[in-house]
């Protein structure tokens, strides 16, 4: 019997033709082969999903269980470790039976993420891309390295080598935005993509640079928690229960209005000429 009138590689071969009926605007790879950054090896993958979010590529790899009895935890050791050597943003098993609570307790730890789903709920989850990324925003833990990481990832812009972690700091380089109103969009949003991400920031500091004719400005806001949910009339740590709830909650918010930045940049943003603001510093 060839390969491919396995039981298990026709499973394998019906859950990528599930996945790329759902994900319509990701690319999908059938038998994968991605080099090991640690192992320095090819790892084979079951399926591997490639998009992008906010313009930065990610890369998911789904390994396809057909078993006759349920995964245990040390299928779940072994992909993790796969995770990791090949620097993929989640993973996702999908079993035909089930898992032991052993394996689901493992499976939820913090730094890596990885979902289980049985085959038989796939048409009941209904996956889409964004549920996908719900599980990256659920797992961040504010520290240094996910604050930088993250940073890195929500914008090319983002200067790491002079925003500060103890500070609660974040600056982003020249050309992030090209008008004051743009400024003071950015500011808000980049605060709340922030206060969404890590539900334990309380106080954030953003300092956006501007070219404003001819003349370089620094626009700095330090913005509270609380003060900003109340401006906007919104629950941070709701907006990272799904992806879906930061564009319709947040970027189509009745609240967040252009007079509204306008309100909100009078009371919280000051500007200081380049010159001015080097010698503060």
């Amino acid at each position: 019997m060839s390969i491919e009138n396995k039981t298990w590689r026709k499973y394998e071969r019906q859950i990528h033709q599930e996945l790329v009926s759902v994900f319509t605007d990701c690319e999908f790879e059938f038998d994968d082969r991605i080099f090991g950054k640690h192992s320095r090896t090819d790892r084979q993958i079951d399926i591997s999903i490639r998009g992008r979010i906010g313009g930065n590529k990610i890369l998911g790899i789904i390994d396809c269980k057909h078993f006759s009895t349920n995964i245990d935890v040390i299928i779940i050791e072994s992909f993790l470790g796969m995770l990791e050597d090949t620097k993929a943003n989640f993973g996702l098993i999908i079993t035909n039976k089930g898992y032991s609570l052993a394996a689901k307790n493992r499976a939820n730890i913090r730094n890596l993420r990885l979902d289980i789903i049985e085959f038989d709920e796939l048409n009941k989850i209904k996956l889409t891309f964004d549920y996908l990324v719900n599980q990256k925003i659920k797992n961040l833990e504010l520290s240094k390295y996910e604050f930088f990481k993250r940073g890195k990832e929500n914008s090319g812009y983002f200067d790491s080598s002079k925003s500060n972690y103890n500070k609660r700091l974040v600056i982003f380089k020249e050309g992030f935005a090209n008008t004051e109103y743009y400024v003071f969009k950015k500011t808000i949003k980049e605060s709340v993509r922030l206060f969404r991400d890590f539900s334990d920031l309380e106080t954030l500091t953003l300092r956006i640079p501007l070219n404003n004719d001819g003349e370089k400005y620094i626009y700095t806001s330090t913005i509270n928690r609380a003060d900003l949910e109340k401006f906007l009339n919104l629950n941070f740590n709701y907006l990272r229960d799904d992806i879906k709830l930061w564009r319709a909650d947040f970027l189509e918010n009745g609240n967040y209005t252009e007079q509204s930045v306008y309100d909100f940049a009078k009371e919280n943003i000051t500007s200081l000429k380049y010159t001015d603001y080097n010698k503060e510093l």
